[in-house]
């Protein structure tokens, strides 16, 4: 296990009992340090495989927050390790494996290579995303109103296409894809506290369905605003965000997809329901209302 102080990693040293004595022969105290070399090596390794995408494919649905806070983790995690490794406690013990042919120092210095540009690559990002916490802090803020939650995404997309522009690393398509699903993630998040499913069939029972399709038109407007600013930024990106437009939106397809459907249900209901006001007068008139009322009954019947 990595050990951990105020949140950061700590490689754990060779026991100082079996390393400290003079006597002890430099083959003992070479097998010593090789066995450090194994299990740091091992733990910077289960660091450095961190990767955002990973909280996506955990089912969660992370906010674009849960990005922000990756990458400041794996910074700090990967600064604590740099540190520690140019400590002179892990000098020394390099130098001596070194001094003695060991095998694993050149894999090692090749790790601490990796450690080195992947520290690089993590502040960096973490740097420029956190230019967007202010945003997304009020994406996420339950006190805002859904409905104003459009006017956050053209300033998102701007930062994001300058992000890209001027970060040496957060300019990869697979950055992209993980940070436009997770703010989609909370605008679907937002949507559904705004009008829940059980509202809209509360609305239904209590005979508020417009009520409900106003809601639900809302919530499909505000929804497409955001791939709207998406498409605009795209094209100022200069054909450099070659992305497939499923890999970015599957989600909120499928949202905006179950919501036109119950739209389309409720605004069903909201048509039939004038059938319970309807008089037919003529010869057959009579006769045409029971119709009417007939099908009302039975389509009321159906809706329950």
């Amino acid at each position: 296990m990595i050990g951990l102080i105020n949140g950061q990693t700590m490689l754990p040293m060779p026991s100082a009992k079996l390393v400290a004595s003079e006597s002890t022969p430099d083959k003992d105290k070479a097998h010593i340090f090789e066995s450090s070399i194994i299990t740091w090596t091992k733990q910077i390794k289960n660091v450095l495989k961190l990767e955002p995408e990973q909280a996506l494919k955990q089912g969660n649905d992370p906010g674009p927050l849960t990005e922000l806070e990756f990458w400041e983790k794996k910074a700090n995690n990967l600064n604590s390790i740099y540190e520690q490794l140019e400590s002179n406690e892990v000098q020394n013990i390099l130098r001596f494996l070194e001094g003695n042919k060991s095998t694993y120092t050149n894999p090692f210095s090749k790790l601490q290579k990796e450690v080195m540009n992947s520290r690089i690559e993590a502040n960096d990002n973490f740097k420029y995303l956190n230019t967007l916490r202010p945003w997304f802090n009020k994406l996420v803020d339950s006190g805002k109103e859904f409905n104003t939650t459009h006017d956050l995404y053209l300033p998102i997309m701007h930062l994001i296409l300058l992000i890209w522009k001027r970060s040496k690393f957060y300019n990869t398509p697979p950055r992209l894809v993980v940070l436009i699903r997770e703010i989609c993630n909370a605008i679907i998040t937002k949507a559904r506290d705004f009008m829940p499913g059980p509202a809209i069939f509360q609305l239904i029972s209590s005979e508020e369905t417009y009520e409900a399709c106003e809601k639900l038109a809302t919530t499909i407007d505000v929804c497409t605003k955001f791939k709207d600013a998406y498409f605009e930024y795209k094209a100022k990106a200069e054909n450099t965000w070659k992305l497939t437009t499923n890999a970015l939106f599957v989600r909120l397809d499928s949202f905006l997809e179950r919501c036109h459907d119950i739209l389309h249900l409720t605004m069903t209901i909201v048509q039939f329901n004038k059938l319970a006001k309807i008089e037919l007068g003529g010869t057959k008139g009579k006769s045409l209302t029971e119709t009417l009322n007939q099908i009302f009954v039975e389509f009321k019947k159906t809706v329950e």
